[in-house]
C-alpha cells in the first residue's frame, strides 16, 4: 500500500486516524448490546435504555455546532472528549450521568470525524479520498469489535466502557499535541445556499443508512424470519458494508463522488425494492454496501463545492449528524403506526428520489 512509503508526518496522521475511527467504531457498537445490561443495571426500561443512542446524537451535533463558533479542535480534543465520556459511561452511578457519558462520547466521535477526515482530503494530496475509504473503513473494522469485546468481558459495562475509555485515552496521550487548525471565518451563508441540496442529501443519506443499520433485524423478523437468522444477515450486512469501504479505495480515483453518491442512492433504494419484494436477507446484505458508500461520497463532494477549512468542515459533518437525528426517528414514527416489516417499502422510494436528486445536483455544477 502507497501508505507505507508516506513520509514520517502523514504516516503518523494515517496511523492516529485509522486508531481513532476503530475505537469510535468499537465505542458506539456497544450501544446496542449494552441496553439490556444498562437496563438491569439503572432500573430502568429497555426502552428507556436506548436513549443513550439519542444522547450520542444529540451530543455529536452540539459538538459540531459549537465547533463552527468555537474552532481550534484537534484530535487530541476529541480523543479525550471520548475517553471522558467512556469513564463516565463505566462509573456512573446514576442513568442521567450514563447519557451525559453517551453525549461525550457522541461529541468526542463527531468531532473526530470531521478532524481527520478533513485532515485525510487536505493532507494527502491526490491520495486523500482513496485514503479517506480506508479511514471510514476501519470504523466498520471496530464496529465489529465492540460487541466481541463486550462479549469477552462478560457483559459488564464498567470493564467494557472502562477498557475502550482507557485505550481512547492512550491514544490521546499519544497523539502529538499539534497546532491548533488555523482561525478560519465561519461558514458563509452565501456558499451553502448555492448548494441547496447537498447538504440534504447527506442527512438523508446518514439517516438512510442508520434506519436500515438500526431497524433492518426487526424488520427481518417482523418479516417472519427467525432473530437467529437476521442476527446472521446483520452480521452479513455490515462484512458487506466493511467490504465496500475498503473497495473505495479502487472507486475513489474512478468514480466522481456526486456520481457515486447517486449510484449508492440507487442500489440501496433498489436492494430495498428486493426485499419488499421478497428476497429480504440477501437484498438487505446488499444494502449494506450501498450504505456504505454514503459517507465518504458525499464528504468529499460536500468540501470540493462549499470549501474546506474547520468551520465548514463541521458544517458539513453536522448536516449528516442531523439526518442521523431526524430520519430515524421519523422513520421509528411512521413504523410504529404502519408495522416495522414496512421498512424496506418505505426506505426505497426514498432513495430512489434522492437518487434523482443528486444527479440533478451534479448537473447544476
Amino acid at each position: 500500500m502507497s501508505s507505507l512509503s508516506s513520509p514520517p508526518p502523514a504516516r503518523a496522521l494515517i496511523v492516529q486516524g485509522f486508531a481513532a475511527f476503530a475505537l469510535a467504531g468499537a465505542l458506539q457498537a456497544l450501544y446496542g448490546p449494552s441496553v439490556p445490561a444498562l437496563s438491569r443495571l439503572h432500573e430502568i426500561l429497555p426502552s428507556q435504555a436506548g436513549g443513550i443512542v439519542g444522547a450520542h446524537a444529540a451530543g455529536g451535533l452540539a459538538g459540531l455546532m459549537l465547533n463552527m463558533v468555537w474552532a481550534g479542535i484537534t484530535g487530541r480534543r476529541a480523543l479525550l472528549l471520548v475517553a471522558a465520556g467512556a469513564v463516565t459511561m463505566a462509573a456512573a452511578p446514576v442513568w442521567a450521568l450514563a447519557l451525559v457519558g453517551a453525549a461525550l462520547i457522541g461529541a468526542g466521535n463527531a468531532l473526530n470525524s470531521a478532524v481527520y477526515n478533513r485532515r485525510f482530503l487536505e493532507e494527502l494530496d491526490a491520495r486523500g479520498p482513496r485514503m479517506l475509504g480506508l479511514l471510514n473503513a476501519l470504523f466498520g473494522v471496530g464496529a465489529v469489535a465492540g460487541p466481541l469485546v463486550f462479549v469477552a468481558l462478560g457483559g459488564s459495562i464498567a470493564l467494557a466502557y472502562g477498557l475502550l475509555g482507557a485505550m481512547t485515552l492512550g491514544l490521546a496521550l499519544l497523539v502529538s499535541r499539534g497546532a491548533a487548525p488555523a482561525a478560519v471565518p465561519r461558514p458563509r451563508l452565501g456558499a451553502v445556499l448555492r448548494r441547496p441540496g447537498l447538504l440534504a442529501l447527506g442527512g438523508i443519506a446518514i439517516g438512510v443508512e442508520l434506519s436500515l443499520a438500526g431497524l433492518g433485524p426487526a424488520a427481518l423478523v417482523a418479516g417472519g424470519m427467525t432473530e437467529t437468522r437476521a442476527a446472521l444477515w446483520a452480521a452479513a450486512f455490515f462484512s458487506v458494508f466493511l467490504a465496500a469501504r475498503v473497495a473505495l479505495w479502487w472507486l475513489a480515483d474512478r468514480i466522481a463522488p456526486l456520481r457515486l453518491l447517486a449510484a449508492s442512492f440507487a442500489m440501496a433504494g433498489l436492494a430495498c425494492g428486493a426485499a419488499a419484494l421478497g428476497a429480504e436477507g440477501p437484498a438487505f446484505a446488499v444494502a449494506g454496501g450501498a450504505v456504505a458508500l454514503f459517507f465518504p461520497a458525499y464528504f468529499v463532494a460536500a468540501t470540493r463545492r462549499l470549501g474546506g477549512g474547520e468551520r465548514m468542515t463541521a458544517l458539513i459533518v453536522a448536516a449528516a449528524y442531523l439526518g442521523a437525528t431526524l430520519v430515524p426517528a421519523a422513520m421509528s414514527t411512521l413504523l410504529a403506526q404502519i408495522g416495522i416489516g414496512w421498512l424496506f417499502a418505505v426506505t426505497a422510494p426514498l432513495a430512489l428520489v434522492a437518487a434523482g436528486a443528486t444527479l440533478l445536483t451534479r448537473a447544476q455544477d
